[in-house]
């Protein structure tokens, strides 16, 4: 394998922005935009950190986090991890639904997968519907939620508001 190009950097920006950016489809059109206080790319090992008001936006999708760490292999985006107090993932799905807003201290992003996992006390709302755990997965392929408390007794918590017959949710007194 050829070492990494000096374009890496902009190429490992670009993996991960279009890779997280599962949203409208007029967003993987857009710019993406990396932001940080500090960078860090090692080009032998497709690792690089990003660190200090960590910002990764590409039209309605933003991340958020005091720390980014990207794993790149093969020439291919693999995952991403942030960390924060908190991080924070927002994006709109479709243009008919609710924007997703997310917050923990960790968040990990799995391409292969298309999973986001969000833990150490996470909180996933779209509209007034709101899930908590320890733990929250979002499979981006299939649109599934699963959440876990912390430990044997944890709990988690999942409110659903109520909808109208052919609108968005009622909304609370």
């Amino acid at each position: 394998m050829n070492p990494p190009s000096p374009r890496f950097g902009w190429a490992l920006a670009l993996a991960l922005a279009s890779s997280l950016a599962i949203a409208l489809p007029e967003d993987r059109n857009q710019p993406i935009q990396l932001e940080a206080s500090r960078g860090q790319i090692d080009q032998k090992t497709g690792v690089s950190i990003y660190e200090g008001n960590v910002v990764i936006s590409q039209g309605s999708m933003r991340l958020t986090a005091d720390t980014a760490t990207i794993y790149v292999k093969e020439g291919g985006f693999q995952r991403m991890e942030a960390a924060g107090k908190p991080a924070t993932l927002r994006y709109r799905p479709a243009v008919d639904k609710p924007e997703i807003q997310g917050t923990s201290p960790r968040v990990e992003y799995d391409v292969v997968s298309a999973k986001v996992v969000m833990s150490g006390g996470a909180r996933l709302t779209q509209g007034q519907d709101v899930f908590t755990g320890d733990r929250v997965e979002y499979d981006l392929k299939d649109d599934v939620v699963r959440a876990r408390g912390a430990g044997n007794q944890g709990r988690i918590q999942f409110t659903i508001q109520p909808r109208t017959q052919n609108g968005p949710p009622a909304r609370k007194p």
